[in-house]
């Protein structure tokens, strides 16, 4: 059974690491591009400003000028770098897949712990004897 906890445990840390990953957007490309590419209203970004500042936001506005958020309004011009939190396709499902694959183990668990099945129909069971 200890396998299987660590498989669980590896899959679980293997699927928080993947819907976290960040992309790097080019700031000389977000000055031009309102909107920049894999930027849209509700993305976490992640921004280092000129002057060495981490900023991590959701983005609430987006402008030619540049982003804006819970830590206030930041221009492209003052960006040292850019990242956006990219959403994989299969993030809505995360979920729904671990709920599944713990319900299967859950049945694999309790059809391996059960001593005997017997089905009868009309007739009396014959039943084994210990």
């Amino acid at each position: 059974m200890t396998l299987i906890n660590r498989y669980l445990l590896a899959l679980l840390v293997f699927n928080l690491a993947a819907c976290s990953s960040m992309q790097a957007v080019s700031v000389e490309s977000a000055m031009h591009h309102s909107p920049p590419p894999g930027v849209d209203y509700g993305s976490l970004v992640t921004v280092r400003t000129l002057d060495k500042r981490l900023l991590k936001f959701r983005v609430t506005e987006i402008t030619q000028e540049g982003l804006g958020g819970s830590r206030g309004f930041i221009r492209y011009a003052d960006m040292d770098s850019l990242k956006v939190r990219s959403r994989p396709a299969h993030e809505g499902n995360t979920l729904a897949f671990v709920l599944g694959l713990l319900g299967f183990v859950a049945l694999i668990a309790l059809v391996a712990s059960a001593d005997s099945v017997a089905v009868c129909s009309n007739a009396p069971c014959n039943q084994p004897q210990p």
